[in-house]
């Protein structure tokens, strides 16, 4: 699997709710006009203060018992794929673009050249509808390798690209999308009349790879946390903690 869109059924969307209401609170403390539309967030808010709003909502968000609210979403899932022993990203990333907005872009790229896991899914849930340059653009399976290949042949920067239409993803309030984050993706200044609000946040096994001595900001204790341990697991770390087969 290298990527999957999952509509989530209502009561899995009710979940997402407390999300919302903390982004909405902070940007009412802003413009008490707002109507409570994220897509519509541009018309409350100027581009020079969507950030101060996005750090304080990113704050409150990972105040509360996000996990809980991503195991709720999507643990059945990630376990098909990835097993049930799992860690997750210490943070759960917040990203708003504005129509026009210039300041929070990321060009083509893929989260293994800054040294995440292969071995990882990502996770993109977004809280507004999702389409065209408001969104964010993947390339296949095929194109992302034939760029690693070309990148370890030249050691040199090779040209990416401009994304077409078919490239950017396409979703509803209420589906998501898990993708191997070894695919190059990315996003543009975003052209429509809709603002974009999303959440992101990586989850691998516990028995992927450890990052080299390099990359320690990677590590568990670090980078990731726990999310979840089966029984089987839990038991067979005990019995290394006994010492008893060393």
């Amino acid at each position: 699997m290298i990527y999957k869109i999952l509509k989530l059924p209502k009561k899995k969307q009710l979940a997402m709710s407390q999300f919302l209401k903390i982004i909405r609170k902070q940007i009412k403390k802003n413009n008490k006009k707002f109507n409570g539309n994220l897509s519509l967030t541009h018309n409350y808010v100027t581009k020079e203060k969507i950030n101060k709003i996005r750090i304080a909502s990113f704050n409150s968000i990972n105040k509360h018992k996000w996990q809980k609210i991503i195991k709720k979403l999507v643990f059945d899932e990630i376990k098909k794929i990835l097993g049930p022993d799992l860690l997750i990203q210490t943070k759960l990333n917040l990203s708003i673009q504005m129509p026009g907005d210039s300041t929070s872009l990321l060009p083509a790229h893929s989260d293994t050249w800054s040294s995440d896991s292969p071995f990882q899914l990502n996770l993109w849930i977004p809280l507004t509808n999702t389409y065209s340059t408001n969104s964010m653009f993947m390339f296949s399976e095929k194109e992302s390798l034939n760029l690693f290949k070309k990148i370890s042949l030249d050691k040199k920067i090779v040209k990416i690209r401009k994304p077409k239409k078919k490239d950017f993803i396409n979703l509803k309030f209420g589906q998501l999308l898990i993708f191997n984050p070894g695919i190059v993706h990315g996003n543009v200044v975003n052209q429509t009349k809709h603002t974009r609000v999303s959440l992101n946040v990586r989850v691998k096994s516990i028995f992927s790879p450890q990052p080299d001595d390099q990359n320690n900001d990677r590590k568990f204790g670090t980078y990731y946390d726990l999310f979840n341990i089966s029984n089987n697991t839990e038991f067979a770390l005990n019995i290394l903690k006994s010492g008893v087969l060393n």
